[in-house]
Protein backbone atom coordinates (compact mmCIF):
# COMPACT_ATOMS: atom_id res chain seq x y z
CA UNK A 1 0.00 0.00 0.00
CA UNK A 2 1.77 3.19 -1.09
CA UNK A 3 0.60 6.44 0.30
CA UNK A 4 0.15 9.46 -1.75
CA UNK A 5 -0.05 12.75 -0.13
CA UNK A 6 -0.80 16.04 -2.23
CA UNK A 7 -0.61 19.51 -0.10
CA UNK A 8 -3.95 20.79 -0.91
CA UNK A 9 -7.03 18.31 -2.61
CA UNK A 10 -6.16 19.91 -5.95
CA UNK A 11 -3.30 18.15 -6.06
CA UNK A 12 -4.62 14.70 -5.95
CA UNK A 13 -6.92 15.46 -9.05
CA UNK A 14 -5.10 14.00 -11.74
CA UNK A 15 -4.33 10.88 -9.89
CA UNK A 16 -8.00 10.57 -8.93
CA UNK A 17 -9.12 11.04 -12.51
CA UNK A 18 -6.35 8.57 -13.90
CA UNK A 19 -7.27 6.01 -10.82
CA UNK A 20 -8.50 2.32 -12.15
CA UNK A 21 -10.77 2.70 -8.95
CA UNK A 22 -11.56 5.10 -6.79
CA UNK A 23 -13.08 4.21 -2.69
CA UNK A 24 -15.31 7.41 -0.81
CA UNK A 25 -13.62 9.54 1.83
CA UNK A 26 -12.87 7.47 5.09
CA UNK A 27 -12.62 9.71 8.25
CA UNK A 28 -9.67 9.32 10.60
CA UNK A 29 -9.49 10.58 14.28
CA UNK A 30 -7.88 13.96 13.81
CA UNK A 31 -11.08 14.35 11.54
CA UNK A 32 -8.76 14.88 8.27
CA UNK A 33 -10.46 11.99 5.30
CA UNK A 34 -8.27 10.03 2.93
CA UNK A 35 -9.70 7.53 0.23
CA UNK A 36 -8.42 4.03 -1.36
CA UNK A 37 -7.54 3.56 -4.46
CA UNK A 38 -5.99 2.01 -7.55
CA UNK A 39 -3.78 3.12 -9.85
CA UNK A 40 -1.65 1.12 -12.10
CA UNK A 41 -2.87 -1.62 -10.51
CA UNK A 42 -1.21 -0.83 -7.25
CA UNK A 43 -3.11 -0.02 -3.89
CA UNK A 44 -2.61 3.05 -2.98
CA UNK A 45 -3.80 5.74 -0.17
CA UNK A 46 -5.03 9.46 -1.45
CA UNK A 47 -4.89 11.86 1.33
CA UNK A 48 -4.04 15.28 1.95
CA UNK A 49 -1.45 16.68 4.37
CA UNK A 50 -2.97 20.21 4.86
CA UNK A 51 -0.56 23.58 5.85
CA UNK A 52 0.86 22.57 9.04
CA UNK A 53 3.75 19.94 9.90
CA UNK A 54 1.78 18.81 13.06
CA UNK A 55 -1.44 18.12 11.29
CA UNK A 56 0.59 15.96 8.49
CA UNK A 57 2.61 14.12 11.16
CA UNK A 58 -0.36 12.95 12.71
CA UNK A 59 -2.87 11.89 9.25
CA UNK A 60 0.68 9.94 8.72
CA UNK A 61 0.78 8.14 11.62
CA UNK A 62 -2.82 7.74 11.78
CA UNK A 63 -2.46 5.80 8.43
CA UNK A 64 0.40 3.71 9.62
CA UNK A 65 -1.69 2.44 12.39
CA UNK A 66 -4.38 1.02 9.53
CA UNK A 67 -2.34 0.18 7.10
CA UNK A 68 1.38 -1.34 6.02
CA UNK A 69 2.88 1.65 3.94
CA UNK A 70 6.47 1.35 2.59
CA UNK A 71 6.66 4.04 1.05
CA UNK A 72 4.90 7.93 0.79
CA UNK A 73 4.90 10.19 -1.39
CA UNK A 74 4.44 13.86 -1.05
CA UNK A 75 3.09 15.63 -4.39
CA UNK A 76 1.87 19.77 -4.58
CA UNK A 77 3.34 23.23 -4.78
CA UNK A 78 5.98 25.24 -3.19
CA UNK A 79 7.92 28.09 -3.02
CA UNK A 80 10.90 28.70 -4.22
CA UNK A 81 14.20 30.41 -2.04
CA UNK A 82 16.73 29.85 -4.68
CA UNK A 83 16.68 32.79 -7.88
CA UNK A 84 17.74 29.98 -9.78
CA UNK A 85 14.71 28.06 -9.78
CA UNK A 86 12.00 29.32 -12.57
CA UNK A 87 7.87 29.34 -12.26
CA UNK A 88 7.03 25.64 -13.44
CA UNK A 89 9.95 23.71 -12.31
CA UNK A 90 9.86 20.42 -11.01
CA UNK A 91 11.92 19.59 -8.04
CA UNK A 92 12.72 15.90 -6.65
CA UNK A 93 13.59 16.61 -2.99
CA UNK A 94 16.86 15.27 -1.94
CA UNK A 95 16.01 16.08 1.53
CA UNK A 96 13.88 17.84 4.02
CA UNK A 97 15.20 20.29 6.41
CA UNK A 98 12.38 20.33 9.62
CA UNK A 99 12.00 23.74 11.48
CA UNK A 100 15.97 23.74 13.13
CA UNK A 101 15.37 25.92 16.45
CA UNK A 102 18.55 26.65 17.97
CA UNK A 103 19.11 24.57 20.82
CA UNK A 104 22.95 25.28 20.96
CA UNK A 105 22.45 26.81 24.60
CA UNK A 106 20.88 24.07 25.87
CA UNK A 107 24.48 21.34 24.61
CA UNK A 108 22.81 20.51 20.54
CA UNK A 109 24.31 20.87 17.92
CA UNK A 110 22.83 24.32 15.63
CA UNK A 111 19.68 22.80 14.05
CA UNK A 112 19.73 19.59 16.06
CA UNK A 113 16.37 18.57 17.33
CA UNK A 114 16.22 17.08 21.21
CA UNK A 115 15.06 13.30 21.46
CA UNK A 116 17.10 11.78 18.53
CA UNK A 117 15.40 13.60 15.88
CA UNK A 118 17.77 14.06 13.15
CA UNK A 119 18.39 17.71 11.97
CA UNK A 120 17.70 16.50 8.23
CA UNK A 121 15.61 13.66 6.48
CA UNK A 122 17.30 12.44 3.00
CA UNK A 123 14.61 11.63 0.75
CA UNK A 124 14.60 8.09 -1.38
CA UNK A 125 17.00 9.41 -4.07
CA UNK A 126 17.38 5.98 -5.65
CA UNK A 127 14.21 6.93 -7.85
CA UNK A 128 15.79 10.33 -9.22
CA UNK A 129 17.45 8.23 -11.97
CA UNK A 130 14.16 6.52 -13.35
CA UNK A 131 12.44 9.67 -13.41
CA UNK A 132 15.39 11.84 -15.63
CA UNK A 133 15.20 11.42 -19.13
CA UNK A 134 11.87 11.82 -19.87
CA UNK A 135 9.07 14.18 -20.68
CA UNK A 136 9.02 16.20 -17.74
CA UNK A 137 13.02 17.52 -17.23
CA UNK A 138 13.47 17.44 -13.03
CA UNK A 139 15.75 19.78 -11.35
CA UNK A 140 17.01 18.38 -7.54
CA UNK A 141 17.26 20.34 -4.16
CA UNK A 142 16.87 20.50 -0.34
CA UNK A 143 13.44 21.51 1.09
CA UNK A 144 12.93 23.80 4.17
CA UNK A 145 9.38 22.92 6.28
CA UNK A 146 8.50 24.93 8.71
CA UNK A 147 5.25 26.04 10.42
CA UNK A 148 5.55 29.48 9.82
CA UNK A 149 4.06 30.60 6.20
CA UNK A 150 6.79 32.41 4.54
CA UNK A 151 6.05 34.46 1.42
CA UNK A 152 8.64 37.40 2.12
CA UNK A 153 12.04 37.01 1.29
CA UNK A 154 12.79 39.51 4.10
CA UNK A 155 11.75 37.60 6.59
CA UNK A 156 13.66 34.54 6.45
CA UNK A 157 16.52 37.78 6.31
CA UNK A 158 15.23 39.51 9.20
CA UNK A 159 13.95 37.21 11.34
CA UNK A 160 13.55 33.11 10.77
CA UNK A 161 17.35 33.01 8.99
CA UNK A 162 18.58 32.28 12.60
CA UNK A 163 16.39 29.55 13.28
CA UNK A 164 16.91 27.62 10.45
CA UNK A 165 19.42 25.46 9.23
CA UNK A 166 21.54 25.86 5.95
CA UNK A 167 18.89 28.23 4.76
CA UNK A 168 20.84 29.64 1.77
CA UNK A 169 20.99 26.12 0.36
CA UNK A 170 17.69 25.48 -0.03
CA UNK A 171 15.84 25.03 -3.07
CA UNK A 172 11.81 24.82 -1.75
CA UNK A 173 9.77 25.83 1.08
CA UNK A 174 6.23 24.60 2.55
CA UNK A 175 4.68 23.87 5.47
CA UNK A 176 3.80 20.51 5.65
CA UNK A 177 6.42 18.22 4.08
CA UNK A 178 8.85 18.05 7.73
CA UNK A 179 5.57 16.29 9.27
CA UNK A 180 5.50 13.36 6.72
CA UNK A 181 9.42 12.75 6.37
CA UNK A 182 9.31 12.61 10.68
CA UNK A 183 6.37 10.01 10.61
CA UNK A 184 8.19 7.74 7.86
CA UNK A 185 11.71 8.35 9.80
CA UNK A 186 9.86 6.70 12.53
CA UNK A 187 8.31 4.18 10.99
CA UNK A 188 11.30 3.61 8.80
CA UNK A 189 9.35 4.13 5.50
CA UNK A 190 10.70 5.39 2.37
CA UNK A 191 9.90 9.05 1.44
CA UNK A 192 9.81 10.56 -1.76
CA UNK A 193 8.73 14.45 -2.51
CA UNK A 194 7.99 15.77 -6.03
CA UNK A 195 7.51 19.56 -6.05
CA UNK A 196 5.97 22.55 -8.40
CA UNK A 197 7.79 25.54 -8.17
CA UNK A 198 4.50 27.83 -8.14
CA UNK A 199 5.68 31.19 -6.52
CA UNK A 200 9.21 32.67 -5.53
CA UNK A 201 9.64 34.22 -2.61
CA UNK A 202 9.47 38.15 -2.33
CA UNK A 203 6.88 38.43 -5.47
CA UNK A 204 3.99 40.07 -4.08
CA UNK A 205 2.15 40.11 -7.90
CA UNK A 206 3.25 36.06 -8.05
CA UNK A 207 0.56 35.34 -5.14
CA UNK A 208 -2.48 36.22 -7.36
CA UNK A 209 -1.42 33.18 -10.03
CA UNK A 210 0.10 31.16 -7.78
CA UNK A 211 -2.05 28.52 -7.85
CA UNK A 212 -2.83 28.43 -11.78
CA UNK A 213 0.97 27.83 -11.75
CA UNK A 214 0.98 24.93 -9.72
CA UNK A 215 -2.37 23.91 -11.96
CA UNK A 216 -1.01 24.18 -14.54
CA UNK A 217 1.93 21.57 -14.20
CA UNK A 218 -0.03 19.30 -12.32
CA UNK A 219 -0.38 16.90 -15.05
CA UNK A 220 3.40 16.15 -15.54
CA UNK A 221 3.64 15.58 -11.58
CA UNK A 222 0.73 13.32 -11.85
CA UNK A 223 2.18 11.02 -14.80
CA UNK A 224 5.52 11.11 -12.99
CA UNK A 225 4.11 9.41 -9.75
CA UNK A 226 2.10 6.66 -12.38
CA UNK A 227 5.48 6.78 -13.87
CA UNK A 228 6.95 5.11 -10.78
CA UNK A 229 3.56 3.06 -9.99
CA UNK A 230 3.50 1.59 -13.59
CA UNK A 231 7.77 0.50 -13.13
CA UNK A 232 7.08 -1.27 -9.77
CA UNK A 233 9.85 1.08 -8.25
CA UNK A 234 8.32 1.30 -5.38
Amino acid sequence: MIAIFGRQPDDLLYLESYAEAVGEEIQLPCGLTYRLAKIDGVDVILSCAGESNYLSAIVLSELFALYPIPHVIKIGDSITLNPEFEIGDIVFVDSVYPHAVNYHADGFRYGEIPGGIPSVFPCDRSLFASLQGGETPLKRGALMSGEKAIYEKGEFDTIMKRRYLYVDNMAVYNPCSYGLALACHLHQSAFTDLEIVSLKAGDEEGKLTRKRNALAKAPELGRLVCKLLEGGQL
